[in-house]
């Protein structure tokens, strides 16, 4: 037996499915628009989150100096 839900049951159980794909997809865009990170791409390469490209040029800029 397949039990209905109140309309307010139904807009409850919309936003706790729905919210999640808001937050990740508002996360991804703020961090493209932002903070410039570039958009990913499918030709095989990896793409380095912008903070971990940062230190990572710090660290070879560290070990270039004596």
């Amino acid at each position: 037996m397949v039990r209905r839900l109140s309309p307010a049951g139904r807009r409850l159980a919309t936003i706790m499915v729905s919210g999640p794909f808001v937050v990740a997809t508002s996360w991804i865009l703020y961090k493209r628009v932002v903070l410039g990170e570039e958009r990913r791409v499918r030709d095989g390469r990896p793409v380095r989150p912008a903070g971990v490209q940062e230190r990572d040029e710090q660290q070879q800029q560290q070990q270039l100096r004596p």
